[in-house]
């Protein structure tokens, strides 16, 4: 389950990142200065996230390989909750 969760939070990021780009992309399309500052801003944004959300997914994969036993532990806790 938990190796579910950092594979899918990891693909999260790569499809943010493609969205990145192609939003950068439309930067360059000619957008009028309003629509391109938001847009901009909105990049930012999305990069922020998508820089804290990798770091997150990495640590909890490293966290899990170091010490299995977690894992075990967490998925009984999820259960009773």
């Amino acid at each position: 389950m938990l190796d579910m969760i950092i594979k899918n939070s990891l693909e999260v990021v790569d499809r943010t990142e493609r969205v990145i780009d192609a939003a950068r992309r439309l930067l360059g399309a000619g957008l009028d200065e309003v629509e391109a500052y938001r847009l901009h801003v909105e990049i930012e944004k999305l990069t922020d996230v998508v820089f804290v959300m990798d770091e997150a997914a990495r640590l909890l994969r490293r966290t899990f390989e170091l010490r299995p036993e977690i894992a075990r532990y967490a998925v009984v806790n999820w259960t009773v909750h």
